[in-house]
């Protein structure tokens, strides 16, 4: 898909529907599909409408906390998806894709932290800090979203 003619919806729709292969270890499907759904749900809550028919590249129209983690979770799910081999076992992955492994894993405890405000308050800051308008302007992320997080990989 081309970054400037595809719009995030069409970006959504490819990332979410790309089929893990028969073959794939538990690992790999476990984080792929874990991710696939929240960015899938991510994509469709009400503070993502202005952004969903602009293409991938546009800067967003609102640049809530919503589309942060929607942005956030896509990229972890398209390096998951575009640079490991969905059947290796991760114990036998090669340094640089320990590496790609480890940074995955990494992104998930974050993303997981952030969406179910583990540290209080850190995401809205995190937004407010590049985005000063969106100061006190901050979409609850709802239920669905909060326990597909809690869903993710890797919790401890």
């Amino acid at each position: 898909m081309d970054p400037n003619t595809s719009t995030r919806e069409q970006w959504t729709a490819a990332l979410v529907s790309q089929i893990i292969p028969n073959d794939a270890n538990a690992q790999y499907k476990s984080y792929t599909e874990g991710h696939q759904k929240l960015y899938n749900k991510l994509a469709h809550h009400a503070a993502m409408v202005p952004n969903l028919e602009q293409t991938f590249m546009t800067p967003a129209a609102s640049k809530n906390k919503v589309y942060f983690m929607w942005d956030f979770v896509g990229r972890t799910l398209h390096i998951l998806l575009h640079q490991l081999p969905p059947a290796k076992d991760p114990a036998r992955y090669n340094a640089q894709q320990k590496e790609v492994w480890f940074d995955i894993v990494s992104r998930t405890d974050m993303a997981r932290s952030l969406i179910t405000d583990a540290m209080p308050g850190m995401l809205n800051t995190m937004i407010e800090s590049s985005n000063p308008d969106e100061r006190e302007r901050h979409p609850d992320m709802g239920e669905e979203i909060v326990a597909l997080a809690n869903a993710l990989p890797g919790a401890a």
